[in-house]
């Protein structure tokens, strides 16, 4: 079985919650949760252990807005796909950890190239605000409007691939959930929650941000690169981005089990660009978008769940020639059962009280 080393990665990231509104109750500590538990229940003093499967894939839709193209032969959909990702994930209290590998190689009878995906991950917080940073890495791609722009490729079924080609995000994210005492965003997104009414919450939300995009020749296919005047050659662009926005979350949910969580932000942000236009450089800076979407859906029981996730983070990078929307997309599927293990052993509630547990 080959097992890809640069995915293994992607499962040995500690993703810590920092629950300082919702801490375990103690036999010592009798304060009662700050939410109201008719609309939602925590579940404490559980082993939960769970199996997932996850995809994450990454998409840059290129198109120029200058010059007329009937024939949709500049139009540049760059695609990478990662492997399928399996593995367990194991929760306690504030802590959790998962342990994934991509042991199922690519199906490359479609034409499509294999990608190499590298992830790295931290997130923390509570119901009230969550906090999400991580770094992604996809090298390979492959140009998703190849059959159009050349017809001897749609008898062959050969994409137009680009082997060297890299995409990278580094995203830190800020949400405050202004309902957080009725809305549980762990409840559609995590395992230690469930949200037995359905609820709805306002989001306010600030990020900075850093997306590259560079390739050992021009991004464009040479039948598209006319349309792009003196981006013709554009090998490489890099934004430094400071973003802040707002949406909205809702839950439905019925017979206190099953639901659905949608939710979504937008914004505006400042954005710091580099071209390389081969030969010669550009930078600037300019005012665009960027936001999130999510969609889980499933089931919660006391003891077992099942939860479908999707997500992805948009950006708009545009200029007078060209305007490429970013999009880091991930899918899962996690089944998962709670172990009660009762009250915590005495030196993990002192371990509790110490400035390092509270610190997240």
């Amino acid at each position: 079985m080959r097992v890809n080393f640069t995915i293994l990665l992607i499962g040995l990231v500690p993703i810590l919650n920092y629950s300082q509104s919702d801490s375990l109750q103690l036999k010592t500590n009798h304060k009662g949760p700050n939410w109201d538990t008719i609309k939602y229940e925590k579940f404490n003093y559980v082993l939960i252990v769970g199996y997932f499967q996850q995809y994450r894939n990454f998409t840059n839709e290129i198109s120029q807005t200058v010059n007329k193209d009937s024939l949709n032969l500049s139009s540049t959909p760059l695609i990478a796909e990662s492997r399928l990702i399996s593995g367990l994930v194991f929760n306690y209290d504030k802590f959790q950890i998962q342990f994934g590998t991509g042991t199922k190689p690519q199906d490359n009878s479609n034409g499509k190239p294999e990608s190499k995906v590298f992830n790295l991950g931290f997130t923390f917080g509570d119901n009230r605000w969550v906090a999400e940073t991580y770094f992604r890495r996809f090298k390979s791609f492959y140009n998703d409007n190849s059959f159009n722009i050349d017809s001897v490729r749609r008898k062959t079924s050969a994409y137009i691939a680009s082997p060297n080609l890299i995409t990278s995000l580094f995203l830190a994210r800020a949400s405050y959930f202004t309902n957080y005492d009725n809305f549980s965003y762990k409840a559609g997104y995590g395992c230690n929650f469930r949200q037995r009414k359905s609820a709805a919450s306002w989001i306010l939300q600030g990020s900075i941000s850093n997306f590259q995009l560079k390739n050992d020749s021009s991004l464009f296919a040479s039948p598209s690169q006319k349309y792009y005047n003196e981006y013709a050659n554009l090998n490489y662009i890099n934004s430094l981005n400071i973003g802040a926005g707002g949406g909205a979350a809702i839950s439905l949910v019925l017979f206190k089990a099953w639901f659905i969580n949608v939710q979504g932000t937008l914004g505006p942000e400042i954005q710091f660009r580099k071209y390389n236009l081969n030969p010669g450089e550009r930078s600037m800076t300019a005012i665009s978008w960027s936001g999130f979407a999510k969609v889980s859906f499933g089931l919660n029981l006391k003891r077992c769940y099942f939860i479908s996730a999707f997500s992805t983070d948009y950006l708009l990078i545009n200029n007078s020639v060209f305007r490429n929307t970013a999009k880091s997309q991930n899918a899962s599927f996690t089944f998962g059962w709670r172990f009660h293990t009762g009250a915590p052993k005495p030196w993990y509630q002192k371990f509790q009280k110490t400035k390092i547990y509270n610190l997240f």
